[in-house]
């Protein structure tokens, strides 16, 4: 297989031309229209928000968790292109063009609808809907939609992105060999960082700053998108950050784990008889480490939980900026996570030759220099199963520790506040809900003459206001695959397929409210729900033209294997 023509680029290269051309119409916006914004992390796992139980300091984000809505079972994909199409859409990856990553198509998926690697023509995103609507569009951080189009062309007025899927936080340098500088765009021209560039930092400044152009402009409401691609790789940060939290983590995976689930527990995120899944199998003891690796791997957890503290301080930069313009009570944020933690550690496992080497050619991970702009490090899945506390696996397999994300939505003015919800939801709802909380209506199957995909998502708010019992009626919820892993959840029921090595690729039934790790296999005790599930999973794969990969399949093994 090709490696370098895969690890170059986190797009596929299809030449086809996608624009939602949206014409703006400001009379369509009431008065009281809220401003909209939407933060997404890249690989924050459930438990790494202070308010889901964490060590990690978030006051700012734990404030407006206690402002608004806190859920417990919201689900993403269980990697970050997939749920970032559907975020923008509100429509299953299987159809957006996110059917899989890019770089990881079988060959029985290259070519079919729905498996483009690049968000196709066949949906319209929230931003060409808001933008039609009259609001002031903005984008900044990470794009990792494809090279076919930018985010002009699908509905943003103002963006600073980074069009990859990766790269360093502190400048431009990349994430592989064949990909050693990464690409940033202003408003659709090829741009030069700043000297004192960091990425968290920037895109808040950059947002800032397109706030205020458009309040020079008009008083219309405006809708931000921040995709970071932090707290992910390659973890950097600054030193006062990063030596706050040394100390911290130098008792170790083991006990911070067991912390955070008993955290969870008090604070009433799983239920208190739920069962923490045993380490993973790599996963060593942490008083079977040597007190030198110990450091060095606490230092690793220190620079992540920094990454996970400066995202704080910069949705608090945020909410000061807005009160201090007065829009603060007028604005709905909503702050979620693209997929659960990053397992992968290509320094500890050099299952990926091309790129294990370059790191070590290319960077200085001494002690000394770990965090810092010029080192490259993972905190691979010693520290993922932390992250991913209550939960099994982690980011690329669609079990909890995969695809149960944190979420916090709050709008204070028009929304509950203090409240946790357990009800289902995922990452198609988002894009109907913003359209319901600003009064706009989906065009159904036809927007600018060409054809669309409706949404596939509920509205969150009828259930929030108490004129819906839940979000997803009883006997309804929705399906997942991923890289030939399986899963189906309605309510607190879930059925799970998994490949090698997660599972033998058998099909079980787990009551999610109260084992979130998917211990107890219940298929034998509930047949009738389990053979409910089984039915509902198989009309999801129909009406969304899933392509299952042969029983056997390895992500890394197909890596481009026909590229």
């Amino acid at each position: 297989m090709n490696y370098k023509l895969t690890i170059i680029s986190f797009i596929s290269c299809t030449l086809i031309t996608c624009s939602d051309e949206p014409i703006s119409d400001t009379s369509r916006l009431e008065t009281d229209t809220p401003n909209v914004v939407l933060i997404l992390a890249d690989d924050l796992a459930f438990s790494d928000l202070g308010a889901y139980g964490s060590e990690i300091e978030t006051p700012h984000l734990d404030e407006l968790a206690s402002n608004g809505v806190l859920f417990t079972r919201f689900h993403s994909s269980a990697m970050c292109s997939p749920s970032r199409a559907m975020l923008l859409t509100g429509v299953d990856q299987h159809k957006n063009g996110y059917g899989t990553m890019g770089e990881y198509l079988d060959d029985s998926q290259r070519g079919q609808p729905g498996y483009e690697g690049y968000l196709n023509n066949q949906v319209v995103t929230v931003a060409s809907l808001l933008d039609s609507a009259g609001f002031n569009i903005f984008m900044t951080g990470k794009w990792h939609l494809g090279s076919q189009t930018l985010p002009s062309d699908r509905g943003f007025d103002r963006t600073f992105i980074l069009l990859q899927g990766a790269g360093s936080h502190f400048d431009n340098t990349g994430y592989a060999s064949a990909r050693p500088i990464v690409d940033y765009f202003r408003k659709g021209e090829a741009v030069e960082l700043p000297d004192d560039f960091y990425s968290s930092d920037a895109y808040t400044d950059e947002m800032i700053k397109y706030i205020e152009e458009g309040r020079a402009s008009n008083q219309n409401p405006f809708f931000w998108l921040s995709r970071l691609f932090s707290p992910a790789l390659s973890f950097t940060c600054t030193p006062d950050l990063i030596n706050k939290y040394i100390e911290r983590y130098m008792v170790g995976w083991d006990v911070i784990r067991q912390q955070r689930h008993e955290n969870m527990k008090e604070l009433g995120l799983i239920h208190t008889d739920a069962e923490m899944a045993v380490r993973l199998e790599r996963v060593p003891p942490w008083n079977e480490v040597s007190i030198e690796d110990q450091s060095y791997q606490a230092k690793k957890m220190a620079v992540y939980a920094a990454m996970v503290d400066r995202i704080d301080q910069n949705v608090g930069k945020l909410v000061n900026y807005l009160k201090s313009i007065d829009e603060y009570d007028n604005t709905a944020f909503f702050f979620l996570s693209d997929n659960g933690p990053e397992a992968v550690d290509f320094t500890t496992y050099p299952i990926l030759p091309v790129a294990t080497d370059w790191i070590a050619e290319t960077f200085d991970n001494s002690y000394e220099n770990l965090g810092n702009q010029g080192s490259y490090i993972y905190y691979g899945e010693r520290w993922a199963h932390v992250s991913a506390a209550a939960h099994s696996f982690h980011k690329t397999v669609i079990t909890q520790g995969g695809i149960n994300v944190p979420l916090i939505f709050s709008y204070a003015k028009a929304l509950p506040q203090n409240r946790i919800v357990t009800d289902f939801s995922s990452m198609v709802d988002i894009t109907p809900t913003i359209l319901d909380l600003v009064n706009v209506t989906h065009p159904v199957n036809i927007f600018n003459g060409r054809s669309i995909h409706n949404m596939d998502g509920r509205s969150i708010i009828p259930y929030l206001e108490g004129t819906a019992e839940s979000i997803y009626p009883l006997g309804e919820g929705n399906g997942f695959e991923l890289f030939g892993h399986n899963a189906y959840i309605s309510g607190n029921w879930k059925i799970t397929r998994l490949q090698v090595p997660y599972g033998d690729f058998t099909w079980g039934l787990y009551d999610i409210g109260k084992d979130p790790a998917e211990l107890n296999n219940l298929a034998e005790q509930n047949p009738e729900k389990f053979q409910e599930l089984l039915a509902l999973y198989e009309k999801y794969t129909e009406s969304n033209g899933v392509i299952q990969v042969p029983e056997g399949w390895r992500m890394f093994e197909n890596l481009g294997s026909s590229q």
